[in-house]
């Protein structure tokens, strides 16, 4: 989980497989490579910590909601 939408930024928390996650949104961070790199914004809901993942790295590939900023 991290600060923004980018591998560059810091880091907020982590979390695990069997961590349950909230999500609220998605954007377009990036391109790497060939392709742009899709981010969900999500809050952990053990831990409470909130950030950016890349929808690469979830299972079911995070928000299907648009941020819209």
């Amino acid at each position: 989980m991290r600060s923004g939408s980018s591998t560059g930024c810091g880091i907020n928390g982590f979390a695990g497989s069997s961590d349950k996650m909230d999500y609220h949104c998605y954007t377009v961070g990036a391109w790497s490579g060939d392709s742009a790199m899709h981010w969900t914004y999500a809050r952990n809901v053990r831990t409470g910590v909130a950030g950016w993942m890349r929808t690469d790295t979830l299972d079911d590939f995070g928000s299907d909601v648009w941020c819209g900023f």
